[in-house]
């Protein structure tokens, strides 16, 4: 073995190796952890937990083993159940010998297990704090949790119901930190006699409404999800009941024209001197569906430039509000068609923020393929084109034009360019994957849809793939990152939906980040780790229960990492483009 990377964000662990050459007799590799002590040292190693056992065998309770005994036949893990806020090592051991079921298998002689370089699940990365939620339905940890419906799949009304509940135990481990997140510049402002200045599309939790009710000093836009604005109204009014008796709290509805939205999801703090001084956005809604049965992020960003920034075009959606009836009129458009900031100061990195809309008028109902791309797109283009190695997204509905076929394009005229992406839309996926050059005689599945495991077979319970018939959302996240990991790395990310429709139609935000590594780090071990997830899933529908049934009982699971070609190869290397520890 040659090498270990380990990355992380505040939710997950990335762990990966590699070898020269394939392992003889190796079934896998048991992977164990140290936590790291704060005060120096570190405690004893322990082993990571696993649920699915050799082919012949089964689980049907779902009873945890750990990897010395159903151990890892792949060349990366992603470590889910890691204490947030604590730092570790990892070890990665070959493991072969006899398979007794419960017993453990044996290190592979002549081999040093690798060990990593510390690493800490944190949400902060400089003047930057990142927070992932949970939000994947379609889990076998959910299969488990929630009693089956009629469909067989985990019953989307409880689940509904508990996902409501503030404190409910299911609803926190899905969230994970996000909530959290979301509410903290509202409780700076409590804690430091600051405002908030918020702009909001969708408004219907009630632990984050609360917050809301409860805020001392606060300004909001509140946007429309439909023409009946029924989502929103029973917040709004409550709102408005609030503010009757607080002059400090203050609501303005933003009720848009009908095939536009009001798509922000931004709050800005302003200090006791009513100076901008952070700002947080991300593709998080204020619902119950977005902080748990979506994957969402947010972003909370300490620095006076930028939420001077996001303060204008907050005052500018209010004027438009105001004084143009919430058209987008023609002042909104112009001032928003160049970048709100430019190379602003951020840790070691350079960033750039646009809103929107940004085009003189509104997307037409016809717009040819060819359509030059918006200001705040061309930029994204031009970004992705420059790539050296990679470029990973995740999107929700981007439409057409957008960045996935922007990326089709991208792909053929750069077959050795990393693309890898899923998506909520299906359609976006297809037409990405048809649109590339047939590669190596295998259909690529380089974008994949969300898509859940839909019938019950070996280790493998029904799964639930959105929260209710009616939920549309299912990957939520707006984000791209380019080169993660490298000194030219890029994060977008915002509330913009990547297609020409957002930045003509809708009020949103984007915000680029260039040159940050840590920041592009723990963005890519998301979108990976969702983009797996998915992947996962979809190659199961398409190959059936023949897909995965079990551990592979000999050595050849090594086989497609050293094909010639092997995609699952590059699956791998673009953990090692920062360099990594060596044995």
């Amino acid at each position: 073995m040659s090498d270990i990377t380990v990355w992380a964000n505040n939710d997950v662990v990335q762990i990966a190796w590699r070898s020269d050459k394939p392992i003889e007799t190796c079934l896998g590799f048991a992977i164990d952890r140290a936590e790291v002590l704060p005060t120096g040292g570190a405690r004893d190693w322990e082993a990571l937990p696993a649920w699915v056992g050799f082919t012949g065998e089964t689980n049907p309770a779902w009873q945890m083993k750990d990897t010395w005994i159903w151990p890892i036949q792949k060349f990366s893990w992603k470590d889910l159940t890691a204490t947030r806020g604590k730092t570790y090592r990892y070890r990665v051991t070959p493991v072969g010998g006899e398979i007794v079921d419960g017993q453990r298998l044996a290190a592979i002689a002549g081999i040093v297990p690798l060990e990593s370089q510390p690493v800490t699940l944190t949400e902060k990365h400089g003047h930057c704090s990142a927070y992932f939620n949970r939000g994947i339905l379609s889990t076998q940890y959910l299969a488990h949790q929630i009693p089956a419906g009629p469909s067989g799949a985990p019953n989307y009304v409880t689940l509904k119901g508990r996902i409501d509940q503030p404190g409910d135990p299911l609803r926190e481990n899905l969230a994970g930190q996000l909530i959290d997140g979301l509410l903290s510049l509202l409780r700076r402002a409590e804690t430091e006699g600051g405002t908030c200045y918020a702009a909001l599309y969708e408004l219907n939790d009630v632990e984050l409404e609360g917050a809301l009710l409860q805020a001392s000093r606060l300004s909001i836009i509140l946007s429309n999800t439909g023409p009946d604005d029924q989502e929103n109204h029973p917040a709004r009014q409550a709102l408005h009941e609030k503010a009757a008796s607080n002059p400090n709290l203050q609501i303005f509805d933003r009720f848009v024209p009908g095939g536009h939205i009001g798509h922000n999801k931004f709050i800005i703090y302003a200090d006791a001197q009513g100076e901008p001084q952070a700002v947080l956005l991300g593709s998080t809604n204020w619902t119950d569906t977005a902080v748990c049965a979506q994957s969402n992020n947010a972003l909370v960003v300490e620095d006076a430039t930028l939420a001077k920034a996001y303060k204008d075009y907050w005052d500018r959606l209010l004027a438009d509000t105001e004084n143009d009836d919430a058209k987008q009129g023609r002042d909104l458009r112009s001032s928003d068609a160049e970048a709100g900031a430019t190379d602003i100061a951020l840790d070691q990195a350079a960033a750039t923020v646009w809103f929107s809309p940004n085009t003189p008028h509104a997307r037409p109902s016809h717009l040819s393929a060819d359509a030059p791309p918006p200001p705040d797109l061309s930029v994204v283009y031009q970004l992705m084109q420059q790539a050296k190695t990679a470029v990973v997204f995740l999107a929700f509905q981007p439409g057409s034009p957008s960045i996935v076929d922007e990326l089709a394009r991208l792909g053929n005229a750069r077959p050795d360019l990393f693309i890898r992406g899923a998506v909520t839309d299906p359609n976006a996926a297809q037409t990405f994957n048809t649109t590339l050059i047939h590669r190596s005689g295998e259909q690529p599945v380089d974008v994949v849809p969300a898509s859940a495991i839909d019938d019950q077979f070996g280790y493998w319970q029904r799964e639930l793939l959105k929260a209710g018939p009616s939920a549309h959302a299912i990957i939520h996240d707006k984000i791209v990152v380019i080169d993660p990991g490298q000194p030219g790395s890029v994060v977008i990310t915002g509330s913009h939906n990547l297609g020409y429709r957002a930045s003509m139609n809708n009020d949103e935000n984007m915000l680029l980040v260039s040159g940050h590594d840590e920041l592009s780090k723990a963005y890519a071990v998301h979108v990976l780790d969702v983009y797996d997830h998915y992947r996962f899933r979809y190659m199961i529908q398409k190959g059936g229960t023949h897909a995965f049934s079990g551990l592979s009982r000999d050595a050849s699971w090594q086989d497609k990492y050293f094909a010639p070609d092997s995609s699952a190869r590059r699956d791998l290397d673009v953990w090692f483009q920062n360099g990594a520890a060596k044995d």
